[in-house]
């Protein structure tokens, strides 16, 4: 299936449904308000009005599908097959239905130009259910938002003893974007086709499009090449894999072989799968880098010759295919000959990302080819490799996509960049006139941790909540309306270093899915944060339960946050995922109970305090107690300006973060601790008035581990007019890098008295890490969580 439906365009399909109810008028009238807590719609949908009354499903129903297009039926019996397993009904789909009965028509009858092809509409009164769509694919979505109309247990597998209600509604509903999508890898964790096949169902429930499979990488190639069998013999298979995260004390491994594959003809009926439900899938084939896997069936295509063994552990491998050997590139054209054989879709992804230049800068082959075609450096001859490969792509009618490190060298003249770095190489893209799919690793990385880490399955790291996915906005607001219109879309990614089971799986992506697919399809200004949990919680968590997915239950800790007025006063705000909490908290040092204080709304604090808050539900506390210490300090939601950017993949909760007057733990992704990535932290507090201090501190933590180190040193410089500064202190770190403890110090510095009104902290980031360290010469990471100015 296309991605944009191409062939349906101009295709106009209604589907309406008469049911003659007699008597049935006032008969299951109900309030509105009632009605409104019974429609939980997700993703919501561009025009929502909830009406008075419902309208009850009998069982001489039959569905008409008046129309030639074969998708058309295609959904007709979709919807139909639902309906027969758990009404027990014959629901036939039919050309005509003589008699009286009830009646779903499909006809012709839209004229509505602006549903393009994933658009519809939907009308339920008490006498008859209007769909009505522009192609197949609309009415595929109007009957996801038809299903979920009715009460959960339309998703059953068996008949269900019960009547079967659908309120009245008028909807009319177009997506924000046309690429809605999700990742999966497969390569660091096999999934066998029984869980992508219910992976695509996951998609199609809630209105996505796109199903990324990335198939080959370092451990483990998953897909059947008949020309080069050596790929599933040899690069399918791994000896053992690395418990835990690589880089932390001596390595262990679990020493079992692990590894699989998906033949051709799994590949083409997981394709004809999806079709179905109307999902386009997108392969990667992994190229110049992540090739370890291959390199060790193939040895004669890297730069050294090998000898190389399927990759056993995570992160980057210098071993890369060697670009100035031309048998590299019949390798890959006669691969992605056998690929664009099997996927019928728009797009090829390449990869293109996390490329080490070290063997390229070595090797005689790439060095020629380096002259020979005019190149600069080895950044270029990456470039040089993606444009021959999107040439040759071209020729099989295909467009290529690669991750935002594709930018570097110069941009292949069709390319489609994922921006996954942040969102910078998506707005460079988009500037430069190219596709852009947004996928940062700040938001949209479900591998992460989306609750407490000390409480969750082990992850690779970061913090991503369900609130922080539901509040990501993909169009960046730098661009130009006329660049806008290249921001294509949005999707998450799920690597699967620590992800080992389908189960697990889920788990990660739900229901973190259920609020990306609200931000690729739904209005900007129809999102709500509170109506988004109601309809999470109140129905389609049951949706997810019976159809056997497991959703994490999200977290049950009470996030404790400050806000602060126009006065300077400071409130506490206690904050949670779950839908209407009953929170209890102390602030007099106890833990608290159902009998503790009950949380109304943001309560004043008037000194430095720890406040301890849990969720209970009948009287039994769910997760655990938080606590923090809200330490009240001069520069307390002040005005902060930074000279060098925080990552977006550890904010800390933005610009506020170091004037919150939160602490942050030991765990560096809790969402406190705000990162610098290879440069240093420089910002400058504005206290708002010339005040008297006498004492600045800054906290940091070192986790070499996760290349997370004390600052070189911290500098403290104040000012009266924010032009002249005077320097207060120059403090120097003692502190080892190799030292493996997670430890966290505070760099304060007392000094005599003095006015001033701006603070300039600079704390020096080392930059890269240290020789003796597993990432000796990439980027250190520098972590801060509050400046304490007394």
């Amino acid at each position: 299936m296309e991605l944009v439906m191409k062939n349906l365009v101009f295709l106009f399909v209604a589907i309406s449904i008469a049911l003659a109810l007699s008597g049935c008028a006032n008969k299951y009238a109900v309030r509105e308000d009632a009605v409104d807590r019974s429609v939980s719609i997700i993703p919501l949908p561009s025009l929502l009005e909830v009406k008075m009354g419902e309208l009850m499903l009998q069982d001489d129903l039959k569905i008409v599908a008046n129309s030639s297009d074969q998708e058309v039926r295609q959904v007709a019996e979709f919807l139909a097959a639902h309906l027969r397993i758990v009404t027990g009904f014959e629901v036939p789909v039919v050309d005509k239905a003589p008699g009286k009965c009830q009646r779903l028509f499909m006809d012709l009858t839209t004229t509505d130009s602006e549903l393009g092809v994933e658009g519809y509409t939907l009308t339920v009164n008490e006498q008859a259910i209007r769909l009505s769509a522009g192609a197949a694919a609309g009415l595929f979505y109007g009957v996801q938002t038809l299903m979920q109309c009715l009460p959960a247990a339309v998703y059953a597998d068996e008949k269900q003893p019960m009547t079967w209600r659908i309120p009245c509604v008028e909807i009319r509903d177009i997506p924000r974007f046309r690429y809605r999508g999700m990742h999966l890898d497969v390569c660091r964790h096999f999934f066998p086709i029984e869980f992508i096949k219910k992976y695509i169902d996951l998609l199609a429930l809630h209105k996505m499009n796109v199903f990324h499979w990335h198939l080959t990488d370092d451990q483990g190639w998953r897909i059947e090449i008949k020309k080069y069998p050596e790929l599933t013999r040899v690069s399918a298979f791994r000896e053992q894999t690395l418990i835990g995260h690589p880089g932390r004390g001596a390595e262990q491994y679990d020493g079992v072989r692990y590894g699989g594959y998906y033949t051709q003809d799994e590949i083409k009926e997981i394709v004809r799968y999806a079709q179905e439900r109307f999902v386009t899938i997108i392969p990667e084939i992994e190229m110049p880098g992540h090739a370890l896997a291959a390199l060790a069936a193939y040895p004669e295509l890297s730069c050294t010759g090998g000898s190389f063994a399927v990759g056993t552990t995570w992160g980057v491998f210098d071993d890369v295919f060697c670009a100035g050997n031309d048998q590299v590139f019949h390798f890959m054209e006669d691969v992605l000959t056998e690929v664009v054989g099997l996927f019928p879709g728009e797009y090829v992804h390449i990869g293109g990302d996390e490329c080490p230049k070290t063997r390229w800068q070595q090797c005689e082959k790439c060095q020629a080819r380096i002259r020979q075609e005019g190149l600069k450096d080895e950044h270029e001859l990456q470039s040089y490799f993606i444009r021959r490969m999107e040439k040759f792509l071209s020729s099989k009618g295909k467009r290529l996509i690669g991750w935002d490190e594709i930018l570097e060298g110069g941009l292949a003249p069709q390319a489609t960049v994922m921006s996954w770095r942040g969102v910078d190489g998506g707005i460079a893209a988009a500037q430069q006139g190219h596709d852009v799919i947004m996928t940062p690793n700040s938001h949209l990385y479900f591998d992460h941790y989306q609750a407490d880490p000390q409480s969750e399955p082990l992850a690779i790291g970061g913090y991503t909540t369900l609130k922080k996915v539901y509040d990501y906005e993909p169009m960046p607001p730098e661009l130009s309306a006329t660049e806008q219109k290249y921001i294509l879309g949005a999707r998450a990614n799920v690597w699967t270093e620590y992800i080992k089971t389908s189960d697990q799986v889920e788990y990660m992506v739900l229901p973190r899915m259920c609020a990306l697919a609200e931000v690729v399809w739904t209005a900007k200004e129809k999102k709500n944060w509170p109506d988004f949990q109601r309809r999470l919680h109140q129905e389609h968590r049951k949706r997810l339960d019976i159809l056997n997915y497991r959703a994490a239950e999200g977290s049950f800790e009470v996030a404790i946050m400050t806000d602060y007025d126009d006065d300077g006063l400071v409130y506490i705000d206690l904050q949670s995922e779950q839908y209407r909490p009953a929170i209890f908290y102390t602030i007099d040092g106890t833990e608290p109970t159902s009998n503790s204080i009950a949380y109304q709304g943001r309560f004043p604090l008037q000194n430095t305090t720890t406040i301890r808050a849990g969720i209970f539900q009948q009287d039994v506390l769910k997760g655990r107690v938080a606590a923090k210490t809200v330490t009240l300090h001069q520069g307390l939601g002040k005005m902060i300006s930074y000279l060098q950017p925080f990552s977006l993949r550890y904010p800390g909760g933005g610009d506020p973060a170091l004037l919150d007057g939160l602490l942050g733990s030991g765990s560096f992704n809790d969402g406190h601790w705000q990162g610098f990535h290879g440069h240093d932290m420089e910002v400058v507090v504005d206290l708002g008035r010339v005040c008297r201090i006498s004492e600045i501190s800054t906290g940091f933590i070192q986790n070499a581990g996760s290349w997370i180190f004390m600052p070189l040193g911290v500098d403290y410089a104040v000012s009266i007019d924010g032009q002249a500064y005077q320097s207060v202190a120059a403090l120097k770190n003692d502190l080892a890098a190799l030292n493996n403890e997670i430890i966290i110090r505070r760099f304060s510095a007392p000094f005599s008295a003095l006015d001033a009104r701006y603070v300039k902290v600079v704390a020096q980031n080392r930059g890269t890490c240290p020789e003796g360290h597993p990432g000796a010469g990439g980027k250190a990471w520098l972590f801060a969580d509050e400046i304490i100015i007394q």
